[in-house]
């Protein structure tokens, strides 16, 4: 078995599978990642929706926030902030956007937050 491990053909052979195994985790993390983004789109775009169109009022993201909250324990995401930021997120971009930017969707949700918290202007958020 030793020599196995020694040959070269063999070091080669199981630094190709490592590389592999990172590539697809890094593939599931984007996709991940994708998903949340769309999942908040969505999210966003509702309550965005709701609050133009009922008269439900302005405690409607912290309610929101309560159920989610109570429904998904496990999960993070669902803080009245969070919830609040999804809104904001998805008028920011959806003025020009019907649906996620696939460019902003390839990036993480704080870096997303960030973005909009520090411009103003889709084109330079772009």
């Amino acid at each position: 078995m030793n020599e196995i491990i020694k040959s070269q053909e063999y070091k080669g052979w199981i630094e190709n599978l490592k590389s592999k195994i990172h590539a697809a985790r890094t593939k599931v993390a984007l996709s991940i990642n994708s998903q949340l983004l769309e999942l908040y789109w969505e999210i966003g775009k509702d309550i965005s929706e709701r609050q133009r169109t009922s008269d439900w009022g302005s405690k409607l993201i912290e309610q929101v926030a309560d159920e989610l909250r109570k429904e998904f324990p496990e999960l993070k995401g669902f803080a009245r902030r969070n919830i609040y930021a999804m809104r904001q997120w998805y008028n920011f971009y959806s003025e020009k956007y019907p649906f996620v930017p696939q460019s902003v969707a390839q990036i993480p949700w704080g870096h997303n937050r960030l973005i909009i918290s520090k411009v103003k202007d889709i084109k330079e958020a772009e």
